[in-house]
């Protein structure tokens, strides 16, 4: 059986989408000290190192850096955005709504900041999920008619922020080992892990939450 050309670059796409989500698990901080430090480790005689190394485990549990939503069997709630399956902890939802609103626009705002629509008596800040988490190469390729990215809206943060999606997927119930960490490194402290049977990446509200307030609030 032959597949389908716009299946198999739909799948592709979504390979490599995924791929980079788990390369971002790892990728480092750039530290200005770290030449110094690297330096303060390798100076000393070969004993006082040994003696270290044998006092220090070479990497620390990953479990020291779980969310604490996550030290137990959680839920998570699977979305799409621009054909990228991502999963978010339904503990950190407000609520999910379909997107039948009219999302009011705001000018001089920052290319992913995409409104504002009523929620629940406060006005949430429409995120375009999309552009914010893709890579740079494949952002500037999104439609400037956002209509199809924004069907859905995730409210988080008590209504203050939603995030634009496409697709709202199942709720699947996932325990610590079903994802792979961010790795102690990793720079993009939003992006809490993937979920390996799935290959999607798992989000941290509160990371994120606070990436936003940094750059939009």
């Amino acid at each position: 059986m032959k597949t389908d050309p716009c299946q198999q670059q739909l799948l592709s796409q979504q390979l490599a989408l995924s791929t980079y989500m788990s390369v971002l698990l790892d990728e480092p901080v750039p530290s200005p000290g770290a030449a110094v430090e690297a330096s303060a480790i390798v100076e000393p005689e070969p004993g006082p190192i040994i003696q270290a190394a044998a006092a220090i485990p070479a990497q620390a549990p990953v479990t020291d850096s779980l969310p604490e939503w996550a030290t137990c069997r959680f839920q998570t709630l699977l979305f799409e955005v621009a054909g990228l399956t991502l999963a978010v902890p339904l503990i950190k939802l407000k609520g999910v709504v379909p997107n039948d609103q009219r999302c009011t626009s705001m000018p001089g705002h920052s290319p992913l900041f995409m409104g504002v629509v009523p929620y629940q008596g406060r006005h949430s800040k429409v995120i375009d999920t999309a552009r914010f988490l893709l890579p740079e190469g494949r952002s500037v390729q999104l439609d400037e008619n956002a209509g199809e990215r924004m069907q859905h809206l995730i409210i988080i943060d008590s209504g203050r922020w939603a995030l634009a999606c496409s697709r709202i997927g199942d709720v699947i119930e996932l325990k610590r080992d079903d994802v792979k960490w961010r790795g102690r490194n990793g720079k993009r402290l939003w992006l809490a892990g993937t979920v390996i049977e799935r290959m999607c990446a798992l989000l941290d509200v509160d990371q994120l939450i606070q990436k936003l307030v940094n750059g939009m609030a």
